[in-house]
């Protein structure tokens, strides 16, 4: 009888389960990954260590307020980001930092995710659910509770020897304010949910996707939650899913149809399997571009609302009407 957690994603021999996985994965030592280059030769372990990449984004979602704050470890370098989008004024309250590598700490546990991120203008930290971020014009303070989330989990094959853990959940009912501008917002749900990216892996050196996620309660009083990509992580498998009221419901491919010269244009979001129908549209942009020779990065991140329908596996259709969430159009060389 398989154990009700899985101990490590890694076992004794360096293997690695690739799917779906349906059972808790309490930790990630890629210390235990033999890792090879495409023509075996085995590749030495403080080159290894540089090839990881782990990332970790909370997002929270309302009527007031979108925000979005990330850790990013990519171990010759960190990076972290802390925005504060006011729906009602308009106005986009972003800071972000790059970092040495030791600004940044996401520990291994994808359960319980954890992580701290330091610099002279940026804080930020989870740890047992609490977040708290500090940067100069902003200030979150909340607590998520996980305690009843059921996040899709699963492990791709990414190009020829290395692959992908990925864990998403939403939605995530939380409690706490951010303070900006002289004012302080109170974002606890049900006005409010919150959504979580867990990723970590040995990604391809140019890697791209767009992503799509959502959380919010619908008008009947259901729980909603999205999270659709394209470009990664479906070798094999896909990371599609929403949740209504707390269930996940599995989604096949999908198409991302938007002008990628005009990113605050409608995006249209529809899966192979007709179980999600949806328009994104967005009401501000973040973007992030870097060209540094050996390392490249064209990010945007667009706050914005969905309409439209997801059908369940039983048929019943789901109608989304304003419910906010991101976009995602993002390219790297890493």
């Amino acid at each position: 009888m398989p154990e009700k957690h899985l101990r490590n994603l890694i076992d004794k021999d360096g293997k690695i389960p690739f799917g779906l996985i349906d059972r808790p994965v309490n930790m990630i030592d890629t210390r235990l990954y033999v890792h090879r280059s495409p023509m075996g030769l085995k590749i030495p372990k403080l080159i290894k260590g540089l090839l990881e990449k782990r990332f970790m984004f909370i997002g929270i979602a309302g009527e007031d307020v979108i925000a979005g704050l990330a850790f990013i470890d990519l171990k010759y370098l960190s990076s972290a980001f802390f925005y504060v989008y006011d729906r009602k004024e308009k106005r986009m309250i972003d800071r972000k930092k790059i970092s040495n590598p030791f600004a940044v700490d996401i520990k291994p546990h994808p359960e319980t995710p954890e992580g701290r991120f330091v610099s002279s203008r940026l804080r930020m930290a989870l740890k047992q659910g609490r977040i708290h971020a500090v940067s100069s014009g902003a200030v979150l303070e909340a607590e998520l509770q996980m305690k009843d989330t059921v996040p899709i989990r699963i492990c791709t094959r990414s190009g020829y020897r290395g692959w992908v853990y990925t864990q998403k959940t939403a939605p995530i009912p939380l409690r706490g304010k951010i303070t900006f501008d002289g004012k302080s917002i109170d974002v606890s749900s049900p006005g409010h949910m919150a959504v979580m990216d867990w990723t970590t892996g040995f990604m391809r050196r140019d890697t791209y996707w767009n992503w799509a996620s959502s959380a919010a309660v619908l008008p009947d009083g259901k729980s909603f939650g999205l999270n659709l990509s394209c470009g990664v992580n479906e070798t094999g498998f896909t990371e599609n899913a929403f949740w209504i009221d707390g269930r996940m419901h599995k989604v096949d491919t999908v198409n991302f149809e938007f002008d990628p010269n005009d990113l605050l244009s409608p995006w249209r979001i529809k899966s192979f399997d007709g179980k999600v129908d949806l328009e994104f549209t967005p009401e501000a942009n973040r973007t992030e571009h870097a060209n540094a020779l050996v390392i490249a990065s064209r990010f945007t991140q667009s706050p914005g609302v969905f309409n439209g329908k997801v059908v369940t596996g039983a048929g019943t259709v789901e109608t989304i009407q304003n419910s906010p969430g991101w976009t995602e159009d993002h390219f790297t060389r890493w």
